[in-house]
């Protein structure tokens, strides 16, 4: 079992990496965290894969689920509604501080679940057992919980960090193709802006990732995480080099919300990540290599890099809500070289509008 320690609000927590995991949680929730009951929250496609396995080990490790709720899949689960519902089902069974909510899926549950942990009674431990590429190697980690509001994604949120994740790569065995490679985008993402030799170790071992290879999975999530573990210690609030792992994100998130539903989150980010590369070309500051390694890479893995026919004027007013907006100015992610991100603090709107374009026509 590989663990890497997460530094974060002046805690740390352990990231559990490894294969069959899902068999170990309950000896694990009761070895880590001492716990002997759980509120259970996953969805209806989860549950039905991975939820009888998760009992069983729930079961031998002597750890009750005291509720167990199963959402409707997809990001429409994402909402405030979603969190009253856990807000009244844990009510409704008496939970308190002290009781453990377990997020058992990918990032929707993950975000949902840790967004109502983190309100209700102002914060119940979390712990996340994700099921997906984008979960194990991004989203579990760092502590983003949110829930999408007024049709923009994650405008809802708060920072909630985990007690305890358990990774276990077997799990992504069960995604479907499309989903399995839309994940990779956030490790290419990590790769390009972080980890020079996860970049050498995806172009290497591209079909071995997409024959879903559970040797290089454990060493991709595990590297992914470490990466994403340094940035959160030294800025967990995202008030500065955190926005880093953001890179791919702000077109993406637009392009994203445009789809309403079409899209994937990674399919997003990968053509997210190509206007990116393209905008740090215009301005002269990032390496050519940087577009050419990394769209190459994205498209061996089965992604798009352009959306043809999207709408334009819909994403460009989607970019106006970006997070990163500061006084009306566009803070955007470039990646200067391989394993170099910067965020440029201002991108003008004819230079945003020219990249929508490009990934649009």
């Amino acid at each position: 079992m590989r663990t890497v320690k997460v530094r974060a609000g002046g805690r740390q927590y352990p990231v559990l990496v490894d294969e069959g995991a899902l068999d170990r949680v309950g000896e694990l929730l009761r070895e880590r965290l001492g716990a002997r009951e759980v509120l259970v929250v996953t969805d209806r496609t989860v549950s039905a894969l991975h939820g009888r396995r998760l009992r069983r080990s729930l079961a031998r490790g002597g750890v009750r689920a005291r509720r167990w709720t199963e959402l409707r899949p997809g990001e429409s689960a994402k909402s405030l509604a979603t969190a009253r519902g856990l807000y009244d089902s844990w009510l409704g069974v008496g939970a308190d501080r002290g009781t453990p909510v377990l997020a058992l899926g990918g990032g929707v549950v993950g975000d949902v679940a840790g967004f109502a942990a983190s309100t209700y009674h102002r914060g119940l431990p979390l712990v996340h057992l994700p099921t997906t590429v984008i979960a194990q190697v991004d989203s579990s980690v760092g502590g983003k919980t949110a829930v999408n509001f007024s049709g923009l994604k994650n405008l809802v949120g708060t920072y909630h960090q985990p007690e305890l994740v358990i990774s276990d790569p077997q799990l992504l065995g069960t995604l479907s193709d499309r989903d399995y490679r839309a994940g990779l985008a956030e490790a290419v993402k990590v790769a390009v802006t972080l980890r020079p030799d996860l970049l050498d170790l995806l172009e290497r071992e591209a079909e071995g990732f997409s024959r879903r290879d559970q040797g290089l999975l454990a060493g991709l999530v595990g590297g992914c995480v470490e990466a994403k573990s340094e940035v959160v210690g030294r800025d967990e609030r995202d008030e500065d080099v955190r926005a880093i792992l953001n890179y791919g994100h702000t077109v993406g998130h637009a392009v994203e919300a445009a789809c309403r539903g079409r899209l994937r989150h990674g399919e997003a980010v990968a053509i997210g990540m190509n206007a990116a590369a393209w905008v740090g070309e215009v301005l002269g500051v990032t390496v050519g290599e940087v577009r050419t390694r990394q769209n190459a890479l994205l498209e061996r893995l089965g992604l798009k890099l352009a959306l043809p026919g999207a709408d334009k004027n819909l994403i460009l007013r989607n970019l106006k809500l970006d997070k990163k907006v500061r006084g009306k100015k566009t803070r955007f992610v470039l990646t200067l070289q391989v394993g170099g991100a910067s965020v440029w603090p201002h991108i003008s709107s004819r230079l945003l509008r020219a990249a929508v374009r490009f990934v649009t026509s």
